[in-house]
């Protein structure tokens, strides 16, 4: 069954049990995520959004596009859980750092479609990543990257450009496509421990490439993790309030020289009463684009509810802005969370 939203975006749907939606800038991937989600996870109902215009709007110009993604994003994303989506996989990796954000405000779980795929490519040393974008590549490195840090171990990650694949898939030319991919996956096998398809429109090349060295593709692994979540059943707590979105935080930029002083702030008092209460600490890390230099961000109810604390802290640490931080304020960061789920109730 074939439905629209009111962005226009095309939906379809199959029946079963629990609601799993995909939101997808490729057309094409509508089906391999069926037939993964059919293969994989027992009595699930499928819905897929389908908004090619959504890909050209996360790679425009700064600023103003990551705000554009995120708002066309959320809208997908209530669109969904609106036709009792239970989880959503966002399937573009390049829309990675816009799913953070939306995830980090919607109580129905939104899965990174990269990022399950990070977790089990971190359980080797030597990472071999293969995109068919430079936008993906970039993007599925830093997952992988920080995944590691998170899981407190060390990979080496290899990237390759799989020059002229992409060209060849909007070409409706799947076997060239296939065959970029397979081409680059040979030549990189015997230096790394893993082969990693950055994309899931990379995912059905996986079968060309034979070899000892094992395949990851991020549509199995995000179907599964939609599969797991759908067991464990909806998340604890209050349903976030919608309007808390990206509108409604601070970013703080800290130089590094503060970054010592800081982290002992988040572990000692943020961490402390996430474990307390039960409440995800509504902060974000934020790699700007001089690695020496990191963002903070934090959402808050209003511009008194920020603690005496951070006000403290934060008077030495220049402020990049304050309320409204929208496209104008966010130019060329990616949003790193660092808890997960942000609270409503910040």
């Amino acid at each position: 069954m074939t439905d629209r939203t009111d962005s226009g975006a095309r939906w379809q749907t199959s029946s079963a049990g629990r609601t799993v939606a995909f939101v997808h800038t490729v057309p094409g991937l509508a089906p391999v995520f069926e037939d993964v989600a059919r293969d994989r996870v027992a009595a699930v109902t499928t819905r897929h959004i389908v908004d090619e215009e959504l890909f050209g709007t996360a790679t425009a110009e700064p600023g103003l596009a990551f705000d554009r993604a995120v708002t066309t994003l959320q809208r997908h994303v209530d669109s969904a859980v609106d036709g009792g989506a239970d989880a959503v996989v966002v399937t573009c990796s390049t829309l990675g750092p816009a799913t953070d954000v939306v995830a980090a405000t919607r109580q129905v779980p939104v899965i990174r479609v990269d990022r399950p795929m990070a977790r089990r490519a971190v359980g080797y040393r030597r990472v071999g990543l293969l995109a068919t974008l430079e936008s993906n590549r970039a993007a599925s490195r830093a997952v992988i990257e920080r995944v590691a840090a998170e899981q407190g171990t060390t990979v080496e990650v290899v990237d390759r450009l799989c020059d002229g694949a992409f060209d060849h898939l909007k070409a409706g030319d799947q076997a060239r496509h296939d065959e970029a991919i397979r081409t680059v996956a040979a030549d990189l096998a015997g230096q790394v421990d893993v082969l990693v398809l950055a994309q899931a429109s990379m995912a059905n090349a996986a079968s060309l490439i034979g070899g000892p060295v094992p395949v990851l593709t991020s549509p199995a692994a995000a179907v599964e993790e939609a599969g797991e979540v759908l067991a464990r059943g909806p998340r604890p707590g209050p349903p976030l309030k919608r309007e808390v979105g990206i509108s409604q935080l601070r970013i703080y930029r800290i130089r590094p020289g503060l970054m010592a002083d800081w982290l002992p702030f988040f572990h000692q008092t943020l961490v402390p009463l996430h474990h307390l209460v039960g409440i995800p600490v509504p902060a974000a890390w934020v790699n700007t684009e001089d690695p020496d230099e990191f963002v903070w961000i934090r959402q808050f109810r209003s511009r008194e509810s920020v603690s005496d604390q951070e006000r403290q802290f934060f008077s030495t640490a220049p402020r990049v802005a304050l309320g409204d931080v929208r496209g104008r304020y966010v130019e060329s960061l990616q949003v790193r969370l660092l808890t997960g789920t942000v609270s409503g109730a910040a």
